[in-house]
Protein backbone atom coordinates (compact mmCIF):
# COMPACT_ATOMS: atom_id res chain seq x y z
CA UNK A 1 0.00 0.00 0.00
CA UNK A 2 2.86 2.36 0.72
CA UNK A 3 4.26 1.86 -2.79
CA UNK A 4 0.84 2.67 -4.26
CA UNK A 5 0.45 5.80 -2.17
CA UNK A 6 3.88 7.08 -3.26
CA UNK A 7 3.60 6.19 -6.94
CA UNK A 8 2.81 8.83 -9.53
CA UNK A 9 -0.62 8.72 -11.06
CA UNK A 10 -2.71 9.45 -8.00
CA UNK A 11 -5.42 12.09 -8.33
CA UNK A 12 -4.01 15.50 -9.15
CA UNK A 13 -0.66 14.19 -10.42
CA UNK A 14 0.73 13.14 -13.79
CA UNK A 15 2.21 9.70 -14.28
CA UNK A 16 5.21 9.30 -16.59
CA UNK A 17 4.13 7.27 -19.59
CA UNK A 18 5.86 4.27 -21.15
CA UNK A 19 5.36 2.44 -24.44
CA UNK A 20 2.98 -0.46 -23.95
CA UNK A 21 5.43 -2.91 -25.56
CA UNK A 22 8.08 -2.01 -22.96
CA UNK A 23 5.57 -2.26 -20.11
CA UNK A 24 4.50 -5.72 -21.27
CA UNK A 25 8.09 -6.89 -21.72
CA UNK A 26 9.07 -5.69 -18.22
CA UNK A 27 5.94 -7.25 -16.72
CA UNK A 28 6.70 -10.59 -18.37
CA UNK A 29 10.33 -10.47 -17.22
CA UNK A 30 9.27 -9.76 -13.64
CA UNK A 31 6.49 -12.38 -13.39
CA UNK A 32 7.81 -15.21 -15.59
CA UNK A 33 10.01 -16.73 -12.88
CA UNK A 34 7.30 -16.57 -10.23
CA UNK A 35 4.88 -18.52 -12.41
CA UNK A 36 7.62 -20.96 -13.53
CA UNK A 37 8.45 -21.79 -9.90
CA UNK A 38 4.81 -22.81 -9.47
CA UNK A 39 5.01 -24.96 -12.63
CA UNK A 40 2.79 -22.52 -14.54
CA UNK A 41 3.17 -20.40 -17.65
CA UNK A 42 2.65 -16.71 -18.30
CA UNK A 43 1.98 -15.69 -21.90
CA UNK A 44 1.99 -11.98 -22.78
CA UNK A 45 0.86 -10.70 -26.17
CA UNK A 46 0.18 -7.29 -27.66
CA UNK A 47 -1.64 -8.53 -30.74
CA UNK A 48 -2.01 -5.69 -33.22
CA UNK A 49 -1.31 -2.95 -30.66
CA UNK A 50 1.26 -0.47 -32.04
CA UNK A 51 4.50 -0.51 -30.03
CA UNK A 52 4.56 3.28 -29.59
CA UNK A 53 1.22 3.61 -27.75
CA UNK A 54 1.94 4.91 -24.26
CA UNK A 55 0.22 4.33 -20.91
CA UNK A 56 0.90 5.62 -17.38
CA UNK A 57 3.78 3.28 -16.51
CA UNK A 58 3.94 2.82 -12.75
CA UNK A 59 0.18 2.79 -12.06
CA UNK A 60 -0.58 0.32 -14.87
CA UNK A 61 2.33 -1.89 -13.75
CA UNK A 62 0.86 -1.89 -10.21
CA UNK A 63 -2.60 -2.81 -11.49
CA UNK A 64 -1.25 -5.61 -13.66
CA UNK A 65 0.90 -6.80 -10.76
CA UNK A 66 -2.15 -7.12 -8.51
CA UNK A 67 -4.08 -9.01 -11.20
CA UNK A 68 -1.16 -11.33 -12.00
CA UNK A 69 -0.53 -12.03 -8.32
CA UNK A 70 -4.22 -12.76 -7.87
CA UNK A 71 -4.12 -15.19 -10.82
CA UNK A 72 -0.96 -16.84 -9.46
CA UNK A 73 -2.30 -17.29 -5.93
CA UNK A 74 -5.97 -18.01 -6.63
CA UNK A 75 -6.05 -19.18 -10.27
CA UNK A 76 -4.92 -22.26 -12.14
CA UNK A 77 -3.02 -23.19 -15.28
CA UNK A 78 -1.55 -20.86 -17.85
CA UNK A 79 -2.11 -17.14 -17.36
CA UNK A 80 -2.62 -14.98 -20.44
CA UNK A 81 -1.96 -11.22 -20.39
CA UNK A 82 -3.25 -9.78 -23.64
CA UNK A 83 -3.34 -6.14 -24.74
CA UNK A 84 -5.97 -4.95 -27.21
CA UNK A 85 -6.00 -1.58 -28.97
CA UNK A 86 -9.38 0.16 -28.68
CA UNK A 87 -8.35 3.44 -30.30
CA UNK A 88 -8.27 5.96 -27.44
CA UNK A 89 -7.87 3.22 -24.80
CA UNK A 90 -6.13 -0.09 -24.29
CA UNK A 91 -7.70 -3.22 -22.84
CA UNK A 92 -5.45 -5.43 -20.74
CA UNK A 93 -7.02 -8.87 -20.28
CA UNK A 94 -5.64 -11.13 -17.53
CA UNK A 95 -7.06 -14.64 -17.79
CA UNK A 96 -6.21 -17.92 -16.13
CA UNK A 97 -7.73 -21.39 -16.33
CA UNK A 98 -9.52 -21.19 -13.00
CA UNK A 99 -13.11 -20.43 -12.10
CA UNK A 100 -14.04 -17.51 -9.87
CA UNK A 101 -16.67 -18.30 -7.28
CA UNK A 102 -16.66 -14.99 -5.42
CA UNK A 103 -19.93 -13.15 -6.08
CA UNK A 104 -18.36 -9.70 -5.57
CA UNK A 105 -14.61 -9.94 -6.25
CA UNK A 106 -13.92 -6.22 -5.71
CA UNK A 107 -15.42 -6.07 -2.23
CA UNK A 108 -12.91 -5.56 0.53
CA UNK A 109 -12.87 -8.28 3.16
CA UNK A 110 -11.42 -11.65 3.98
CA UNK A 111 -10.78 -13.98 1.07
CA UNK A 112 -11.35 -17.19 3.02
CA UNK A 113 -7.75 -18.33 2.46
CA UNK A 114 -6.02 -16.08 4.99
CA UNK A 115 -5.82 -13.02 2.74
CA UNK A 116 -7.35 -9.65 3.45
CA UNK A 117 -9.15 -9.36 0.11
CA UNK A 118 -8.05 -5.80 -0.66
CA UNK A 119 -5.91 -6.37 -3.77
CA UNK A 120 -8.67 -6.28 -6.38
CA UNK A 121 -10.34 -3.34 -4.67
CA UNK A 122 -7.03 -1.43 -4.72
CA UNK A 123 -6.52 -2.31 -8.39
CA UNK A 124 -10.01 -1.08 -9.20
CA UNK A 125 -9.51 2.18 -7.28
CA UNK A 126 -6.15 2.84 -8.94
CA UNK A 127 -7.66 2.14 -12.37
CA UNK A 128 -10.41 4.68 -11.68
CA UNK A 129 -7.80 7.34 -10.78
CA UNK A 130 -6.40 6.87 -14.30
CA UNK A 131 -9.81 7.44 -15.85
CA UNK A 132 -10.13 3.73 -16.60
CA UNK A 133 -12.23 0.78 -15.55
CA UNK A 134 -11.49 -2.69 -14.13
CA UNK A 135 -14.09 -5.39 -14.68
CA UNK A 136 -14.53 -9.09 -14.18
CA UNK A 137 -15.28 -10.06 -17.78
CA UNK A 138 -15.28 -13.84 -17.39
CA UNK A 139 -15.87 -16.33 -14.59
CA UNK A 140 -15.03 -19.52 -16.51
CA UNK A 141 -12.14 -19.03 -17.20
CA UNK A 142 -11.48 -16.18 -14.81
CA UNK A 143 -10.77 -13.01 -16.80
CA UNK A 144 -10.27 -9.48 -15.57
CA UNK A 145 -10.11 -6.60 -18.05
CA UNK A 146 -8.47 -3.24 -17.37
CA UNK A 147 -9.42 -0.37 -19.69
CA UNK A 148 -6.85 2.43 -19.62
CA UNK A 149 -6.86 5.64 -21.69
CA UNK A 150 -3.76 6.01 -23.84
CA UNK A 151 -1.40 8.88 -23.05
CA UNK A 152 -1.04 11.96 -25.19
CA UNK A 153 2.25 13.92 -25.48
CA UNK A 154 4.18 11.51 -23.24
CA UNK A 155 2.13 12.11 -20.07
CA UNK A 156 -1.21 11.05 -18.78
CA UNK A 157 -3.59 13.98 -18.27
CA UNK A 158 -6.69 13.28 -16.22
CA UNK A 159 -7.93 16.86 -16.34
CA UNK A 160 -8.66 16.87 -20.06
CA UNK A 161 -6.69 20.10 -20.43
CA UNK A 162 -4.21 20.32 -23.27
CA UNK A 163 -0.61 21.40 -22.79
CA UNK A 164 -0.60 23.11 -26.23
Amino acid sequence: MLRLSRSPGLPGTRAPSVPVARLLRETEEHWHGLFARDGRRLLCTTGDTPDDIRVPGAPVAEILGILLDNARVHGRGTVHLTVRDLGDALAFDVADEGVIETPRPFERGHTGDGGEGIGLALARDLTVTLGGRLSLTGRRPTTFTVLVPVCQDGTEDRTGDSDD
